[in-house]
């Protein structure tokens, strides 16, 4: 009977959200807000659902153990003036939505907070037309799973400009910050912006230059004055194609590409690597079609003929050429290269940001394909990999805990392992999944208990390996290796991985990190005897054969501990990590 109260009172309480929900839409007296209803399939860009602004519309979006809905709007915007998304969730459950904004040209702009009841979002429109993305994030579910939502979208006033009184210093190209304010170049073969700068600070400066498939373009800057220029050139979708540090002489910079669609723009970026530039310290950007003006052509690709069925992803060989990816979505893929030969290594990225736990992998293996995942920060510098997920298991899996705001790469390669002529068949499939540290599950994890009145052992600090610091709490004390040669005895370890969102010093519901690599090694002849991956509630546990000492060891936080006597349970702590509001 309780179990039947709740359940009314949760469904009246949806009653009343949404009534409130509604009585937000038109002010008493005034004409009521236009609406419209999802209509099925809106999944792609192609098939963007309208949205009447200002107005409303009212969508779905499930979830399941294998496939996720994504639902897409477009905004009709006027150049100049403000607009906000408001997402109304009601009858969620666990699904957490968010929204995603993209420009007219599909470039990604900005992202929502994610929630399960409400998410906002607010930008000036630099073009006549936008997309909202509403997703459900969630990655772990066993059921459907429904979030019913309603998205709203309010116009403002157009920002006031600073025609009349302009902004001392500021060039003739601003506010060009971004991707979807980037300033238009004329569209010529050859176009150029003069005595530009980067300010007011911090300034980026962006541009856009129209192109034709198939041709080549060269972007330099010249003239400067008092600046370190850095140069990179994007795709429309947002992927980087080339970039260039000093290639002009000097620190001037030059970046050259080939066009991959006609009729549309590539986007060039221009920062500043030296100091803080004064209002007088200027630069000029040239953009040119080089294509007739090349008389050598491009060397042909050596070695075996090209084999056809490379995967979608191609070319993805190098981090400038990287394929971008959606996290908890599943991947077919192959290691045959575009340019022919058999070196292929498939370069992915995912952006992410603190806080959260990401656990890439690969599965289903052709015969004959040995899969090694390396996984690099946005500097392109190495965080781990992993070969084999376990012994007689060529699949490789590695987490990783976000500590920053940026594209996180993903490496997959064959290590040469896989014949030449064996590439028709060299298929994987791989995904990246995202989750939230913290986040409820519907299984506790086991707390420990200590005999009655005895206080439980504090933890005592362990050396960690930066970034993050951990703390160890050891349950058993292990008992001293005797001094004679003692016969085998089997030594069983617990370990429990968590992140301490209430930083309480406790694990908690929810807290334990799923996916991280442990192994046991016997110390006297340094021989792997066991390893494995801590489960979803954070826990692995083993029992080795040994005559001595074990040391286990968790590589990708840098940790190592002796075991011996009767074993060990080891909690390993990740204290919270404060976030971009300052708050853990």
């Amino acid at each position: 009977m309780k179990r039947q109260l709740i359940a009314i009172g949760l469904a009246a309480f949806a009653v009343l959200v949404f009534a409130s929900i509604s009585a937000t839409l038109a002010a008493p007296g005034s004409a009521p807000l236009a609406q419209a209803a999802e209509s099925e399939p809106n999944d792609t860009f192609d098939d963007a659902d309208t949205v009447p602004v200002p107005g409303y519309a009212t969508g779905v979006v499930t979830r399941s153990v294998s496939a996720a809905d994504t639902d897409y709007y477009v905004i009709n915007t006027q150049i100049g003036r403000e607009y906000r998304a408001r997402l109304s969730i009601w009858t969620a459950g666990p699904l957490k939505l968010q929204m995603n904004l993209y420009n007219g040209d599909r470039a990604y702009r900005d992202t929502s907070s994610s929630s399960s009841s409400y998410a906002t979002m607010s930008w000036t429109a630099y073009q006549n037309t936008h997309y909202i993305q509403i997703e459900a994030l969630n990655p772990n579910t066993t059921t459907l799973q429904t979030a019913n939502y309603q998205l709203n979208i309010d116009e403002f006033a157009a920002t006031p400009t600073s025609t009349n009184t302009p902004m001392p210093g500021k060039d003739d190209y601003e506010d060009n910050n971004d991707m979807g304010s980037a300033y238009k170049l004329p569209i010529a073969a050859s176009a150029s912006a003069t005595d530009a700068n980067f300010f007011p600070l911090p300034d980026e400066d962006w541009y856009a230059f129209y192109v034709k498939n198939g041709r080549t373009y060269r972007a330099t800057t010249s003239n400067l004055i008092g600046v370190d220029t850095y140069l990179e050139i994007f795709h429309r979708n947002g992927s980087r194609v080339a970039k260039n540090n000093d290639g002009a002489g000097g620190y001037a910079s030059e970046a050259e590409w080939e066009a991959s669609y006609s009729d549309d723009y590539y986007y060039i970026r221009v920062t500043n690597l030296g100091p803080d530039s004064e209002t007088d310290d200027t630069y000029d950007l040239t953009v040119s079609e080089i294509t007739e003006a090349t008389s050598t052509p491009k060397p042909t690709t050596t070695g075996p003929t090209p084999i056809p069925g490379a995967d979608q992803f191609e070319p993805n060989w190098d981090f400038d050429h990287a394929a971008t990816i959606a996290t908890d979505v599943t991947y077919q893929a192959n290691f045959i290269p575009s340019a022919g030969g058999w070196e292929d290594n498939d370069f992915y990225k995912i952006w992410i940001k603190p806080g959260l736990h990401f656990t890439c992998e690969t599965s289903e293996l052709a015969p004959g394909v040995d899969t090694n995942l390396i996984v690099y920060d946005g500097n392109e510098n190495a965080i781990g990999g992993n070969d084999d997920v376990e012994l007689g298991d060529y699949s490789s899996r590695l987490s990783y805990f976000s500590t920053y705001e940026g594209w996180l790469y993903v490496l997959i390669g064959h290590g040469g392992r896989l014949p030449g002529s064996e590439l028709e068949d060299s298929n994987y499939k791989f995904r990246c999944d995202m989750d939230v540290p913290g986040q409820a599950t519907a299984t506790p994890i086991p707390q420990a208990t200590t005999p009655a009145g005895t206080p439980p052992p504090g933890p005592p600090t362990a050396t960690p390996s930066p970034p993050e610091a951990l703390t160890v709490r050891a349950l058993t004390t292990p008992t001293p290796v005797a001094a004679t040669t003692p016969a085998p005895r089997f030594i069983p370890v617990s370990l429990l991985v968590y992140y301490d969102a209430k930083d309480d010093n406790m694990p908690g519901a929810g807290e334990g990190i799923a996916g991280i690599s442990a192994q046991a090694y016997d110390v006297a002849t340094n021989q792997l005897l066991a390893q494995g991956f801590t489960d979803e509630q954070g826990n692995l546990e083993f029992t080795v054969s040994a005559q001595g000492p074990v040391r286990v060891s968790v590589p990708f936080f840098g940790f190592s501990q002796l075991v011996a006597g009767e074993g060990a349970s080891i909690y390993l702590r990740v204290p919270p990590q404060p976030l971009s509001g300052g708050e853990p």
